[in-house]
């Protein structure tokens, strides 16, 4: 089959690993890591991507929810398949069952993976992205009042202690400099470094077509994804005229 695969880049180095082992004829296109920072965009130009394909068997998004990015994207002549995850964490390790016993006491602790430190040097506020490396960046974009608050809005802490920064290592792709690199960043900002064995389970079952109904939704032509507010189902697929 053909399949018109759309991806974050985050996910660049375990989905070309994973694609060498699909028995599909794959068509990979990346966009930026840093889309995310504006969700209604991102969503725009996932629908363009979409609407592009219509030659395809099917279109694959490499995405999770990702801040509402993916509500209401429709699929039109073709399925859409993507991954029940809120975001890419849930995928890069390989369920979001795992990524909810992790990071549920707190899911805005800090993580990252050779695709992030690759892509992604940047801070999200309030739907914006924010370049630069820290506190003097944000204190020059938004004064120091501001800045003490963006700050601590991105340094979570639980019980009194920031979180530590996790780094998501799959075994299949080698990272050390990556890992090194976030260590280091852990270190700047006195947090504690932790590692998580990351997994290519969702990402090869997508490319594969193994699109089970518990880790994935297919969105059929003339539907559209909603997003489900808890920690399971995650997204839904209605009617275009649905309003629930």
């Amino acid at each position: 089959m053909k399949f018109k695969v759309i991806s974050c880049n985050v996910f660049s180095h375990e989905l070309k690993y994973a694609a060498m082992e699909s028995p599909h004829h794959l068509t990979i296109e990346f966009l930026e890591l840093g889309e995310h920072a504006h969700p209604a965009e991102l969503r725009k130009k996932l629908q363009e991507k979409i609407d592009s394909a219509p030659e395809f068997d099917a279109v694959l998004l490499a995405y999770g929810l990702c801040g509402s990015a993916a509500e209401g994207l429709c699929a039109r002549s073709i399925p859409v398949v993507i991954p029940r995850s809120h975001d890419c964490c849930g995928i890069l390790l390989g369920s979001r069952k795992r990524f909810e016993e992790i990071f549920s006491p707190m899911p805005s602790t800090p993580f990252g993976s050779i695709g992030f430190v690759e892509h992604g040097n940047y801070y999200f506020s309030d739907g914006e992205m924010i370049l630069g490396d820290g506190w003097e960046a944000l204190v020059e974009q938004y004064g120091e009042e501001d800045a003490r608050y963006i700050y601590e809005a991105m340094h979570p802490k639980l019980d009194g202690e920031l979180r530590p920064i996790y780094f998501i290592q799959t075994p299949e792709i080698p990272c050390a400099e990556a890992m090194e690199c976030c260590r280091e960043h852990a270190e700047q900002e006195g947090r504690p470094f932790k590692t998580l064995e990351g997994s290519l389970h969702l990402i090869r079952a997508l490319l594969s077509g193994s699109w089970n109904d518990e880790e994935f939704l297919i969105v059929k032509p003339g539907e559209m994804i909603r997003q489900v507010g808890d920690w399971d189902r995650i997204v839904r697929s209605v009617p275009p005229d649905s309003t629930k």
